[in-house]
């Protein structure tokens, strides 16, 4: 699955969402405007409200004279009522927008989910965030914050984010205590398919346009239970204000059910077929197919629920791993497990695999998930090096969670506890800035690593402290009057994910490569440079990818910070689906010469974070003795 192509099948798949939408906030507004002339009718054919036509009533029996009434009744009555339910749905849907503006943190304060730190984690919590780190160092995303619900002994978990390096993990308790090491890669594994698929913000615009259509269901449910809740230890007599309030509830919730019904039946629609795939991926990504299988089949080995106790579960349970509410009338948003594990691992031998699975607490040094013996990296076919991390772009491979995994053991333990927690975040960076590279047991190649495991725990920071820390770390990179070339890719990975604004969608600006074909110049400029082989080969090789006119190699002297940060953020607001030619033109002229070296390494990763692109972490394991030059 091509990155860019998912992101491209999620803006179709939101325009279908936007039309189903339409029709349907359409149709809740005609609802209300026949419950309305029904009542409105009520009141006309006595007189107390004025009918359209100007003629006498004629009486002809009650039903015949109550329908002429009704067919009467004002056309800018219908205009009032169509204005007041469409400016509430709008409204609604406009305000749930707004509150998920911060996305993934933003959906875990609504499910009441608090930020899992690894100081305090327990083991089986801790073995949760070890299969995040993995994970997202295989992807080459940053790590994502992992947050948990504590109170929940049920079997679930979600992602949520509008892009990639800004989304968070939600998982249960249950999931972190019950599920084996292997299980919890496949969930991941299907997690992070959504991640990388574009699901995440296809999901998020479902739940705030969604918001409008079921209010009004929601605002009369609220009513009938804070009626039933407020009769208890009163008497008959007592109950009057209760019982109106009931019946209004139940007429606003009957009115306002197709708008739920209708958001059901979309929300059904478009993720069913993604969870799906999302299995799939999860067999691709993790090569374990029993992982994603024996986790699906741990809800009825273990007798565990999915369900998940709530005020919003409702409206995010197509977000799910697995069906998070239970509604009487709704529509399944998931397949059921059954078909879920056919599909994923046909050969599933759940028998054979209940005998042989673990009590569910692995202990990390038991043994691995993959079969990393040794190969990281493997070129097969002739495919050459460029075309092979080109091919990266589609979704990581196994080998790259081999890779991430080997990465993460060779760093020191009370360097990871440092990380994890914001002071401590905060200082390793410090230290590796102030240091110019080198922190004791880190290698220089090691340095974009520990950015990546830092930013979990810099992203809890409120904006404010965010923005002032952004300044320390421009102070420590300038602090000896230059700017080495590893430097300005740290402090622009740190910039681009911590700066205000950080992970809400990019306005586009440019919609052709054209358009920023000077920016485009300078980077493989830059990147051309930093190689030792030919600069100027390497940089017409990069120039070839684009299919556009471009001047020869630009001087070093020509190169500056600033001009370099300008282009970076010109590029950022590319057309999202001319941004693969720009990445590939990179690796092109990277790979130019057959092998890569760290500085090259370095500004592709960077690259590839401004263009918000995941790329996985192969690059540090081509040649890892060229690498550490």
């Amino acid at each position: 699955m091509d990155f860019f192509d998912q992101q491209e099948l999620a803006r179709r798949t939101s325009r279908w969402l936007l039309l189903w939408y339409f029709l349907a906030a359409a149709f809740v507004v005609f609802c209300f405007n026949i419950a309305a002339a029904l009542v409105y009718a009520m009141f006309g054919l006595y007189g107390l409200l004025p009918l359209s036509g100007g003629e006498e009533l004629v009486w002809r029996g009650l039903p015949g004279t109550y329908l002429h009434v009704l067919f009467r009744v004002p056309a800018g009555f219908h205009i009032a009522v169509s204005g007041l339910v469409g400016a509430v749905i709008a409204a609604v849907s406009g305000w749930r927008i707004w509150k998920l503006s911060e996305a993934g943190p933003a959906v875990a304060d609504m499910l009441g989910a608090h930020f899992l730190e690894r100081g305090r984690a327990t083991p089986p919590e801790t073995r949760v965030l070890n299969v995040v780190a993995e994970m997202a160092i295989a992807s080459g995303i940053a790590v994502p914050p992992v947050y948990l619900l504590a109170t929940d002994d049920a079997i679930n978990a979600l992602v949520a984010g509008h892009s990639p390096n800004e989304a968070v993990i939600v998982v249960t308790r249950g999931m972190a205590h019950k599920l084996t090491r292997d299980e919890l890669q496949g969930v991941m594994g299907h997690e992070f398919s959504h991640l990388l698929n574009g699901d995440m913000a296809l999901n998020l615009r479902l739940v705030g346009l969604l918001a409008g259509l079921t209010c009004f269901g929601e605002f009369g449910e609220r009513l009938v239970y804070g009626a039933a809740q407020g009769v208890r230890g009163k008497s008959r007599e007592e109950i009057g204000g209760e019982a109106v309030s009931a019946m209004f509830g139940t007429l606003v919730a009957f009115i306002g059910f197709p708008g739920s019904f209708a958001a059901e039946a979309i929300k059904a629609a478009i993720s069913r077929q993604r969870e799906l795939l999302a299995d799939a991926a999860s067999v691709q990504f993790t090569r374990n197919p029993d992982g994603i299988a024996g986790a699906l089949d741990a809800v009825s080995l273990l007798h565990a629920g999915t369900t998940l106790r709530g005020l919003h579960v409702q409206e995010l349970s197509h977000m799910f791993f697995l069906p998070a509410a239970v509604h009487w009338w709704t529509f399944p948003t998931h397949p059921p497990i059954e078909e879920r594990i056919r599909r994923a691992h046909p050969r599933f031998q759940r028998e054979e695999y209940r005998r042989t699975r673990p009590g569910g607490h692995y202990d990390d040094g038991r043994r691995a998930v993959l079969d990393g013996a040794g190969n990281i990296v493997k070129v097969v076919g002739g495919i050459g090096t460029a075309a092979m991390l080109a091919a990266a772009l589609s979704a990581p491979r196994p080998e790259h969670v081999d890779h991430a995994r080997r990465l993460l053991e060779r760093l020191p333990q009370e360097l990871r506890r440092r990380l994890a927690r914001p002071e401590g975040a905060q200082q390793v960076i410090a230290e590796l800035l102030g240091g110019h590279g080198t922190l004791e047991g880190v290698g220089r190649h090691q340095a974009l690593l520990l950015i990546e495991l830092a930013l979990p725990a810099l992203k809890q920071l409120p904006q404010k402290h965010r923005d002032a820390f952004l300044v320390e770390v421009n102070r420590l990179v300038q602090a000896d009057g230059k700017v080495t070339l590893s430097e300005f890719v740290q402090a622009t990975l740190l910039h681009q994910h911590l700066r205000a604004g950080a992970g809400k969608p990019i306005p586009t600006k440019f919609r052709k490569v054209q358009d920023v074909a000077q920016d485009t110049h300078i980077v493989l400029s830059l990147i051309a440079h930093a190689s030792n082989s030919d600069a100027a080969a390497a940089h017409a090789k990069g120039r070839a990818i684009l299919g556009i006119e471009l001047p020869g190699l630009m001087p070093v002297a020509q190169l500056t910070g600033v001009g370099i940060g300008a282009s970076l953020e010109r590029l950022r607001h590319l057309e999202p689906f001319s941004k693969p030619r720009v990445l590939k033109a990179c690796l092109e002229t990277a790979a130019a010469d057959g092998v890569f070296r760290l500085a090259e390494a370095e500004l592709v990763r960077a690259v590839a974070a401004t263009l918000d692109c995941p790329l996985p972490p192969v690059i540090g394991a081509l040649d890892p003795a060229t690498l550490a030059a």
